[in-house]
Order: C-alpha cells, then sequence, then structure tokens
C-alpha cells in the first residue's frame, strides 16, 4: 500500500496550524458562550425594566385621567352647577365664569395647581373662560378651532379625551362634554349643555413620563399616530419613522418603539428604547472581562512560541543569507553562534561554499577563453573575407589605370587593417565612422556615381563603444547583393538612433531586398553556421556573444524596395570587458 506524501513545513507552519488554533477556539469559544449569557441577562433586565416603567406611566396617566373624570362628574352634575349651565345659553356667562373660578379650584385636577386655565363652551358656541387663573389670551380659540373641537367631543360623547391644537403648538387640553342630569335614564345624555376644557400644566404630562433615564422615554400619541407630548430628543419625523418602522438609527444610537394601549379612549403610549445605552455597559463589561483573556492568552501563546520562534529565526536568517548571495565573496560566508548546531551548520556551509568558490572560478576561466577564441575566432574568418573584396575592388582600380585612386585606396585598406588589428575589440562610433568613411570610399571608387552612400549619426552617439568591423561587412553586403542588382542608381544609408533604451544602427539599401524564405529561416540559421550569408552570420553571433540573445541583428525589407539591417546593442560608454559577455 502507497504511503501519503506529504508537504514539508517548516517550524512556525506547523505552530500556526495546530497551537495556534486549538487556543483560539479554546478562547473564542469560551467568550462566546459568556458573551452570549450575559447579553441574555441584559436583554431580560432591560425587558424587566421597559415593563416597570411602562406600568408606571401607564398607572400615572390613567390615573389623572380617572381624577379628572371624577373631579369634573362631582363639580358639573351637582345640582347647582346643573342650573348654572342650562341658563349659561341665556344669560351673559358671568355666572358661569364664576362658578368656574369660584367652586372648580376645590377639584384636584380642577385647581390652578394643575391647570393654567379653564374653558366651557356652551351647545351654541359661546366660549365661558375663568381667565383669572392665567393672564393667556381666550383669543387663540378661533371659530374653526371651536368646530374641530365639538366634533370630537361629539365623537366621544362624554367620555374625557386630549385635544391638541392644530397649528402644533405645544398646548394640550383634557375635554368632555357634559350633559344635563334629568334622573331618568331615558334621558340621560339627551341634552348636551356644554364641552369642558381644561388646559393642564406642563409638567402634568412631563411628570407622568419623566423617568430621569436616558434609556427609556416616552411618547404621548393618539390611534391616529399624532403625537401630544414627546419627552424624547428625537425630532417628530424620527418618531413617527419609529412608529412606522418600530426601529430607527439617528444620532449616533439605534432606538426602538413598542406602542401601548390605554383604557383612554383615543391615546397610546409609545415606549422609546435606546438600544445603544441599553448596551453600552454590557459592551464596556465584556470589553473589561475580555482584556484580561486576552492577556492570558497572548502570554500563553508568547510562552509556547518562544522555542520555535528561536530555532525558525535562526533558519530564516540562514536562508536569507542565501537568498541575499547572488556572488560568492566575503559577504555571501555565514557565521553563526547561536547555538552548537547552527555553528556546526554554517562552518560546513562555508566550507562547501570555498570549494564551489574554487571551482566556479576555473570554470570561468575556461569559458571566458573559450569565447575569447571563438570571437577571435570568427573576427579571424571575417578579416580575410572582408580584404578579399576589398582588394577585389583596388583590382578594379588598377585595370582601370586609376593610380591615385587606387593609391588612396589602398591607404584607406591600411588605415582599416591597423585598426582591425589593434589589440582593443571595441571602438567609439566617432572612430568607427571614420573607418566606414574610408571603406566607402573605396566603394565609391569602384561604383562612381552608380552609388551614393549616406550616414547619418547624430553627433550625442558619437561617445558610444560599439564592436570593431560591425558596419563595414553590412556595407558590403549591402553592395553585393543589394545596390549591384538594380540598374540604376544604388543607395545605401547608414541611420544611429536610440529606441527604447537601446542602440540602434540601420544599414538601408534600395536593392531587390531579402527573400520572405531568407527572412524566415535566419533565426534558424544563425543557431549553427549557413552554408550562405555567411557575413551576417558572423555579425550576429559575435554581438550575441559580447552582449546577450537578446541583441544582435534585425533583418527586414523597407516599405518600398531594398533590404534594411538592423543591429541592436545596449547603451554603454565604456568598453564592454569580455568577462561580462553574455550575462
Amino acid at each position: 500500500m502507497k504511503k501519503k506524501k506529504t508537504s514539508p513545513v517548516s517550524i512556525r507552519i506547523k505552530y500556526t496550524r495546530y497551537v495556534i488554533p486549538i487556543l483560539l477556539i479554546t478562547f473564542l469559544s469560551i467568550g462566546a458562550i459568556d458573551t452570549m449569557f450575559y447579553f441574555h441577562s441584559v436583554r431580560e433586565s432591560s425587558a424587566h425594566q421597559e415593563a416597570t416603567y411602562t406600568s408606571s406611566a401607564l398607572a400615572s396617566l390613567e390615573s389623572y385621567f380617572d381624577q379628572f373624570t371624577s373631579d369634573s362628574n362631582i363639580f358639573f352634575y351637582k345640582n347647582s352647577t346643573q342650573n348654572v349651565l342650562v341658563n349659561a345659553n341665556k344669560d351673559d356667562g358671568q355666572e358661569t365664569q364664576q362658578l368656574l373660578l369660584n367652586d372648580a379650584p376645590y377639584y384636584p385636577s380642577l385647581s390652578a395647581n394643575y391647570s393654567d386655565n379653564i374653558f366651557f363652551l356652551t351647545n351654541s358656541g359661546k366660549l365661558i373662560s375663568a381667565s383669572s387663573y392665567s393672564s393667556k389670551s381666550v383669543s387663540g380659540f378661533s371659530h374653526t378651532y371651536t368646530d374641530e373641537l365639538m366634533r370630537k367631543s361629539e365623537n366621544y360623547h362624554g367620555l374625557p379625551f386630549l385635544f391638541k391644537t392644530p397649528d402644533n403648538s405645544d398646548k394640550l387640553y383634557m375635554c368632555r362634554n357634559i350633559y344635563q342630569w334629568t334622573g331618568k335614564t331615558a334621558t340621560t345624555g339627551k341634552n348636551y349643555l356644554g364641552t369642558l376644557i381644561v388646559e393642564p400644566k406642563s409638567f402634568v404630562f412631563d411628570k407622568i413620563f419623566s423617568l430621569n433615564n436616558n434609556v427609556y422615554q416616552f411618547v404621548l400619541i393618539d390611534s391616529d399616530n399624532h403625537i401630544f407630548r414627546n419627552t424624547t430628543e428625537l425630532s417628530v419625523q424620527n418618531i413617527l419613522n419609529l412608529i412606522h418602522s418600530e426601529s430607527l438609527s439617528a444620532q449616533n444610537c439605534k432606538y426602538t418603539a413598542t406602542p401601548i394601549s390605554t383604557n383612554i379612549n383615543n391615546l397610546k403610549l409609545l415606549l422609546i428604547t435606546n438600544q445603544s445605552l441599553v448596551y453600552k455597559d454590557a459592551r464596556l463589561f465584556i470589553i473589561l472581562l475580555l482584556f484580561p483573556s486576552i492577556l492570558s492568552l497572548f502570554a500563553i501563546i508568547t510562552a509556547t512560541s518562544f522555542i520555535s520562534r528561536s530555532i525558525a529565526n535562526e533558519f530564516g536568517y540562514f536562508m536569507k543569507k542565501l537568498n541575499k548571495t547572488k556572488a560568492i565573496n566575503k559577504d555571501a560566508f555565514i557565521h553563526m553562534d547561536s547555538s552548537i548546531e547552527f555553528a556546526e551548520l554554517s562552518n560546513v556551509y562555508n566550507q562547501t561554499l570555498s570549494r564551489i568558490h574554487t571551482l566556479s572560478e576555473k570554470i570561468h576561466e575556461q569559458e571566458i577563453l573559450t569565447k575569447n577564441i571563438e570571437i577571435e575566432s570568427l573576427q579571424a574568418q571575417i578579416n580575410p573575407h572582408f580584404l578579399y573584396n576589398t582588394l577585389n575592388c583596388i583590382s578594379g582600380l588598377v585595370d582601370m589605370d586609376r593610380k591615385e585612386e587606387c593609391h588612396h585606396a589602398l591607404n584607406a585598406l591600411a588605415d582599416i587593417e591597423r585598426m582591425s588589428l589593434k589589440g582593443d575589440p571595441f571602438s567609439t562610433i566617432e572612430e568607427t565612422f571614420y573607418y566606414v568613411k574610408e571603406y566607402t570610399y573605396i566603394q565609391k571608387l569602384r561604383f562612381g556615381d552608380n552609388l551614393s552612400i549616406l550616414i547619418d549619426i547624430p553627433q550625442s552617439l558619437y561617445h558610444y563603444y560599439i564592436p570593431k568591423l560591425i558596419i563595414q561587412p553590412l556595407i558590403e553586403n549591402a553592395v553585393i547583393h543589394g545596390t549591384s542588382k538594380i540598374s540604376g542608381k544604388g543607395i545605401i544609408a547608414i541611420l544611429g538612433s536610440i529606441k527604447e533604451a537601446h542602440f540602434q544602427i540601420c544599414v538601408k539599401d534600395n536593392g531587390p531586398g531579402f527573400s520572405q524564405d531568407f527572412l524566415d529561416n535566419f533565426d534558424d540559421n544563425s543557431k549553427q553556421k549557413p552554408a550562405t550569408s555567411y557575413g551576417l552570420y558572423n555579425i550576429d553571433k559575435r554581438l550575441k556573444l559580447y552582449y546577450g540573445e537578446k541583441h544582435g541583428l534585425i533583418l527586414s525589407n523597407n516599405e518600398n524596395n531594398g533590404a534594411c539591417i538592423t543591429i541592436r546593442l545596449p547603451l554603454t560608454l565604456v568598453e564592454k570587458p569580455i568577462e561580462k559577455a553574455g550575462i
């Protein structure tokens, strides 16, 4: 049976994979359970407080309405009051006003302690006010207001209700209809005398709903969700949103609303709970609880990871040193004395590195020698080829008995050969094109006006270096395989430029150009010595030996006609040592 292969992992990964997850899962599980139980207890406590505050506010509100009902029953349905109210429409209302002024204050909910003013609206629409209770004008009761009030009074038919002015002011009024008591059940509630209106002091409802608590607050609304009293810091719009959605985020807090029914005709209580404050202490407690737990967990993890970390750090230092080593020098050697094992490991590594360094130097020297021999061989091969073609050209001048041009051509050839035989394998662009001009002079002697050679090399490029005997063979190739194949005037252009951080020299001619097969096969042929185009292969090979495979010759045809050979070289201001060739 085959054993399952497992990938090796580091010490730190083993520790991270096994020890830390177990500790974290255990800690988080315990913390999650404790948090769930604690928040459950907070939620139960909050529900209990909501019930307590709601019960207290509801009892106070209903008690006040019961007191108002009882006081108004005793006062308005006694014989003396009934007699005055029956005649209220017949006289000027002064007797009713005196009654409200003198007798009403003996009843708690109608007294000056709890109300700012008492009004009586007769069935004929006359408004009588005990104005001495307050300096406030009765003129605020417009016809529209009194009509609305009488309509609502009729709807509740003798039962007390709360009324808010249509102008959305803060005033609230306790109202109820008063009827004539005949002593007969059949006629009770038939004869409407008027509507009692009491303006409670503002503290009455504020005291009922004031809990001195920012967490739980009340809003008094009616069955149509009209707001009568808002004791919260929320706006009217926020309250309306809460009524419809029962949840709201405002002022960086989260609120919930719970509607509570009352036994009062048109009223409901809306309990507003600031959930952010409910759980504020809970969150603080959890943070205080978790802080020592996290410290304990951290201490455990730190203690258990100390040994694995120290070992992993030693390995990490060792690996970092290895990864940073690009060359074998004094910085590549590792010296560790943190432990006996790592000291021995670094000693063994240093000894091995020394042996590799010695061996690599020998190999490198052999590679350099091999490359030098190959380059020298390539240059030695191209020199006779170049010399043969040039002498052949001068021979033609001798046949034409052009002695002076022949003499000049021989001097130019001598200069070119001396340049090629000098020890340095490189020369500047300026030096190179001096000898290129000498060579083109020889070619122009041979072909006369049938050959035109143009050279456009910016002077800013003159200080860059290129290998020797690179340009002349390309001009020779352009003459032999290009311009000499056409009947008209031959043109050769030599252009220099910088493109994409590379130095380029283009040799163009107006000859027949390269065949497509030749272009397709040149790269393959350049990998080994070809049967044809030997000069181009030689130059391309030399350039690749000097600068690497990304450089060399690029062959193409011009848009109109003729061939184009591009030399692509790196920008170098100094001679490129052969030791770095191909790197």
